[in-house]
């Protein structure tokens, strides 16, 4: 479903470049989408998985993090529990407002950091006619090796619909699933809202070990759906087969490249 255009995206030298954002409810299928985008060409990092490297031992943040919450919230190995941290933070506005002070500055720096680097790819490879094949960065290896098996899957599928679609290199895309939360939304050219029943985000909580409870907080610790769907300019409903997802995808990308070459990139 794509909403009405407001015109934002912007022409960085002689081609569009886009910055594309991929945001949702919690257990909505964000990363499933993101799956898609890449396999499409689009080059994509999680905010999530930036976040947890920010986290981890031996960096600035896990000490800020730990000096605020305490030792306990440290595993045997070293590193910050997050299931633990998760539960000491949600369900207490309090407590979650101040590990979002001190983790989202830091996560937007290093996305920013990230975007401006596949920014600059973007431009040698335009110098080299476009036929240099962007290679994934160190920063969202931990992603795709947790996606790895899924990714696998839907490759070996050799969907037609996907295999129909050039290597899409006109931007980026990042999914942030606190967009709107965080009022970040302005830095954005275009808005993909990836979307469920709420049922079926409690189920699927549910189906990855989580109490009724967490997943009750967790999910209050976000906007409705339903608001994030009327702000993006997309909404991907993932509610059934995930070939209905990944067609919604392509089809997404199908209309942000037509409209970006109708309307000369802006």
């Amino acid at each position: 479903m794509a909403n009405t255009m407001s015109g934002k995206a912007k022409t960085v030298s002689s081609a569009p470049w886009l910055r594309i954002c991929v945001t949702g409810g919690i257990a909505c299928g964000k990363s499933l989408v993101g799956v898609y985008l890449d396999a499409l060409g689009v080059a994509i990092i999680e905010a999530d998985t930036v976040c947890h490297g920010l986290m981890r031992a031996g960096t600035p943040l896990f000490s800020q993090i730990v000096a605020v919450f305490g030792r306990a919230i440290v595993a045997p190995e070293g590193e910050i529990d997050r299931a633990v941290l998760g539960r000491r933070v949600f369900g207490d506005a309090a407590a979650l407002g101040r590990l979002n002070a001190l983790l989202h500055p830091a996560a937007q720096d290093a996305i920013e950091a990230w975007v401006l680097a596949r920014r600059e790819e973007a431009r040698l490879c335009q110098g080299f006619g476009g036929q240099v094949r962007l290679q994934p960065v160190a920063a969202i290896s931990d992603q795709r090796s947790e996606v790895s098996d899924q990714k696998s899957e839907i490759r070996n599928q050799k969907s037609e619909i996907i295999n129909s679609v050039p290597a899409w290199r006109g931007g980026v895309a990042v999914i942030i699933p606190l967009l709107y939360e965080t009022a970040w939304e302005a830095a954005w050219d275009r808005v993909i809202c990836v979307s469920a029943p709420l049922a079926l985000q409690r189920e699927r909580l549910r189906s990855k070990g989580f109490t009724e409870k967490e997943a009750h907080d967790r999910m209050a610790a976000q906007w409705p759906v339903e608001e994030k769907m009327k702000r993006a300019d997309y909404v991907v409903f993932n509610a059934g087969m995930q070939v209905c997802a990944q067609r919604q995808t392509v089809q997404v990308m199908q209309h942000i490249g037509n409209h970006v070459e109708k309307s000369d990139g802006r």
